[in-house]
């Protein structure tokens, strides 16, 4: 008789904790991970213009503006992603645990739900301007499918990441 059969509460149990340690890993790292990649994209490709400008329009004194400017990038994209990243986090923990789809395709294909998920909310959903809700504001199904495309390419990095980094947890072969 196998462990799993003698004991069901803690073979439950078990399975329950690996989901819950693949959603913290995806909710931590994701949005850390996309936090970094926006804030590098946007230094790498805004840099030499702003060098520009701070030269030919003398404003060395906005040099410290721009660096708070991207600490509150990364802080206002950290917020943005991480409920994407605890949904992208349940489906890939589920389809992991419970279906054995522990492929790095499958952590892509939950990023990508949960960005396309997002994107319909925001179709849907359209908070007052006091609310702290950040949703993006669609207004079409064209509209739509482009930034879910597009928030799906942008979400493989950190989702490669977290399957990595998750791969203890979801690659455990319980006794027969």
């Amino acid at each position: 008789m196998s462990a799993a059969h003698a004991n069901p509460i803690a073979a439950l149990f078990r399975r329950l904790s690996r989901v819950a340690g693949i959603v913290v890993i995806f909710s931590i790292v994701g949005p850390l991970t996309t936090a970094a990649l926006v804030s590098v994209t946007v230094t790498a490709l805004g840099a030499a213009v702003l060098q520009m400008f701070l030269v030919f329009l003398e404003l060395e004194a906005l040099r410290a503006l721009v660096s708070i400017a991207v600490v509150l990038l990364a802080i206002v994209t950290i917020l943005a992603s991480f409920l994407p990243a605890v949904v992208a986090g349940l489906i890939f923990a589920l389809a992991a645990v419970y279906a054995d789809l522990n492929m790095i395709w499958m952590a892509w294909l939950a990023a990508a739900m949960a960005a396309a998920g997002f994107v319909a909310l925001g179709m849907f959903v359209v908070p007052s301007e006091t609310s702290a809700v950040i949703v993006p504001s669609v207004r079409s199904a064209p509209e739509a499918l482009k930034l879910s495309a597009m928030l799906a390419i942008v979400a493989v990095i950190p989702a490669s990441l977290c399957w990595w980094l998750a791969k203890p947890l979801h690659r455990v072969i319980l006794p027969a």
